[in-house]
């Protein structure tokens, strides 16, 4: 039986764009603590989306792609930058993972945050394997292959980071033909923990003012 993309039943993870990803991965509960649920996070902290930079001193461009505020906390905001890096067939096949060469972006953009001073920041890496065709229909949970593994892992460090932006690396693998996100494998692993800081007032207030109205 041919097991090509046409004959696949349901979407592909490597498909789902950045904040679309995101978007799943807060709305569904199990998910949303998987990936908020790090130590120094306060629990009550409730997860806002793309929310534009605009407003803070400096003028700073951009977004935070997760900002985590505690309603009765807004001066212990965490912001969390987010790199999505896709490994669909054609990669698995050739060995280059899609938008490896992003995570230089985000940690670019994860020192900014560092920069503008929230008193937490992390840069997340999200990498969605979809090894469905590579297994051809058995049952299987097989993912990335070692030496592509060793590549992706290779390319994450913290090394270019501000000293105190903490690094996520999150794996997600769709490895049957299954919804994304459903049966399949998941990895975790804390590279790096973030160090706390005291967020500037004016900062505090910007926080404040964004969150106001609750998550939309």
């Amino acid at each position: 039986m041919c097991h090509s993309r046409n004959f696949l039943k349901y979407d592909s993870i490597a498909d789902i764009d950045e904040g679309s990803l995101v978007e799943r991965l807060i709305r569904d509960q199990h998910w949303r603590l998987r990936l908020l649920g790090i130590h120094g996070i306060p629990r009550a902290s409730i997860p806002f989306q793309r929310v534009p930079l605009s407003g803070l001193p400096g003028r700073p461009q951009g977004d935070v792609d997760i900002l985590l505020s505690d309603p009765e906390r807004p001066d212990i905001a965490t912001a969390i930058q987010v790199k999505r890096i896709k490994v669909g067939a054609a990669a698995l096949q050739n060995r280059r993972p899609n938008k490896v060469q992003e995570f230089k972006e985000g940690v670019r953009q994860a020192n900014l945050l560092a920069k503008i001073g929230f008193s937490q920041v992390y840069l997340y890496v999200l990498v969605v394997v979809d090894s469905r065709e590579k297994n051809a229909g058995r049952n299987t949970y097989k993912g990335l292959p070692p030496e592509l593994s060793r590549v992706i892992e290779g390319a994450i460090s913290p090394r270019n980071l501000d000293k105190r932006v903490g690094l996520m690396y999150h794996q997600f693998v769709q490895p049957m033909d299954y919804e994304p996100l459903g049966t399949g494998t998941y990895f975790g692993h804390l590279v790096r923990l973030a160090e706390s800081a005291v967020q500037p007032e004016d900062v505090t207030a910007w926080v404040a003012q964004v969150t106001a109205a609750g998550p939309s």
